[in-house]
């Protein structure tokens, strides 16, 4: 029995969270032909470019094969309406905007090629978004590994 491999790594940024494509329609030899794509300029490019930062350092090895399972765990920002200076203040879940499916998506996107040879063999996906506590930074927690 093979041993299990597991990546395990945090990337201190705020999580983004993948936009909806842009399209446009272009000429090509003569074809019309329909383009998506996401802007240059998008914030989730610079996020992908923090999570394969982030991953290289956790790892060198080869992308992972087979039957892959993941967790996430996506700390957001305390709001200023949320500080104090006399009271606790604990993590709470952030129900709301980025959707949690866009935030996967922006993750695994990132990773592919790089943790793993394609996101489709991603079977089984834990993932949970969160308000930071009073004495946290943001950040995403990930762990990937061989089922």
């Amino acid at each position: 029995m093979e041993p299990i491999t597991i990546i395990a790594f945090t990337v201190p940024t705020i999580p983004v969270a993948q936009p909806r494509q842009r399209h446009r329609v272009a000429m090509f030899n003569g074809h019309t032909v329909a383009q998506n794509y996401t802007p240059a300029k998008a914030p989730v490019n610079a996020y992908k470019a923090a999570v394969q930062m982030a991953f290289q350092q956790a790892y060198d090895g080869p992308p992972l094969d087979g039957t892959l399972y993941s967790q996430f765990e996506f700390v957001f920002p305390r709001p200023a309406s949320k500080r104090w200076k006399n009271k606790p203040m604990p993590r709470f879940p952030l129900v709301g905007k980025p959707d949690l499916d866009n935030l996967i998506k922006a993750t695994t996107d990132a990773l592919n090629g790089l943790a793993y040879v394609d996101d489709a063999r991603l079977c089984n996906v834990l993932a949970s978004k969160w308000v930071a506590s009073g004495e946290e930074s943001p950040r995403v927690s990930i762990k990937i590994w061989v089922g």
